[in-house]
């Protein structure tokens, strides 16, 4: 059994090349009389982001394990300073370990941004108090947009800023027309989960489509596209593309399974037949042209960010978001970010297999002990 230095040591091995040089370029390393190099740092950030305790507990923890005074003050200035490197080394890892995916080709230079949002209580509640919202910047590897709310503010697009040529990709849940037509406005693209009897879709003489009757032909993975129009309040008809596939039998009663648990548990009526019908089908909304593939594989990348957050939340929880100063909060989501991401690589090793020692490992390193 390694002892706890030898884990840190461990942990310290996986991290990208370059790391210590980054951490003045990017300015989180400062000339300062106590914390003097690069590990001391990521020591503090680990403390701080991996126990999930206060700026102040934090400058106790850290006096206690490494010997080193900072004032509370230092120790907030010197978080909320290296959000940019925790980015850097989060994004180097992730991009090792296939995490992250290249950019395709095809996108040339507009921006893919993923929209999400995850519920959280606070220490001790039993249920969820507050909700994150995030923006997520694919390929750049940055957020767009943090904002943590009470659980009363709704997922809506209309709460982030558009810019023209960003193509935003998001589940089923903002899939309204207000959403879409804010996107639309500002110049971007969308990619978005269809939701049934979101809104109507008419054809170009104003008849109702059913989406299930232009799909019944599919055969398993086979995709296809429908051009069509929704109806603004105003009565002015908007042009539409659904681009939809139809899942293979197993994800078809994955997906019945999961209808018939949702209605058990929350005690809702059954689900209607045609609800019920097009979910055997991935369907999405777009107003781009690319290929019926292409727009399925940029949809396939919103699995990136939640994946990222299944992480984070298994292994180590949100705990309480600091929400008071942007850059703290980018700290602590890009650190925690990193923690999962050097996971993943551990995970991979044999030393570290799920059925060895690598979780106890990481909680050695990273758990309710100050660091030594």
């Amino acid at each position: 059994m390694r002892n706890r230095n030898e884990e840190w040591e461990e942990i310290i091995k996986e991290l990208p090349e370059g790391w210590e040089r980054k951490a003045r370029e990017l300015g989180a390393l400062t000339r300062g009389r106590n914390i003097k190099t690069a590990e001391e740092l990521f020591a503090l950030l680990m403390t701080y982001i991996g126990n999930g305790v206060s700026v102040q507990t934090t400058s106790t923890m850290f006096k206690l394990g490494m010997g080193i005074s900072l004032e509370k003050g230092a120790v907030h200035h010197r978080i909320k300073n290296s959000w940019r490197w925790l980015r850097w080394m989060a994004k180097e890892i992730c991009e090792s370990t296939g995490m992250a995916m290249p950019k395709p080709e095809f996108l040339g230079d507009k921006e893919v941004i993923l929209v999400d949002a995850t519920d959280e209580p606070v220490k001790g509640s039993k249920k969820s108090d507050y909700r994150l919202h995030y923006a997520f910047n694919l390929f750049q590897f940055s957020c767009r947009s943090l904002d943590v709310t009470t659980v009363k503010e709704g997922e809506k697009l209309t709460r982030y800023e558009i810019q023209a040529g960003d193509i935003f990709i998001a589940d089923r849940i903002y899939s309204t027309m207000t959403g879409l037509e804010h996107i639309s406005s500002a110049g971007g693209d969308y990619i978005v989960r269809f939701k049934s009897k979101a809104f109507n879709l008419y054809d170009a003489e104003g008849a109702k489509i059913n989406l299930p009757d232009r799909f019944r032909g599919l055969s398993a993975l086979e995709m296809t596209d429908v051009r069509c129009f929704y109806r603004l309040s105003n009565g002015e008809m908007k042009p539409l593309r659904i681009v939809a596939m139809k899942k293979d039998a197993a994800a078809i009663e994955e997906s019945k399974r999961r209808m018939a648990r949702k209605v058990s548990r929350k005690q809702e009526k059954a689900v209607q037949q045609d609800t019920v019908e097009l979910n055997e089908y991935i369907v999405v909304a777009t107003t781009l042209e690319y290929t019926n593939a292409q727009i399925l594989e940029l949809y396939r990348a919103r699995w990136q960010i939640e994946q990222v957050f299944y992480r984070l939340k298994s292994l180590y929880g949100y705990d309480e978001i600091p929400c008071k100063n942007a850059d703290t909060a980018q700290a602590w989501f890009y650190g925690k970010l990193l923690l999962s991401a050097i996971c993943e690589k551990l995970i991979a090793q044999s030393d570290f297999s799920p059925a060895g020692d690598w979780s106890a490992a990481m909680r050695a390193t990273f758990g309710s002990k100050p660091l030594v």
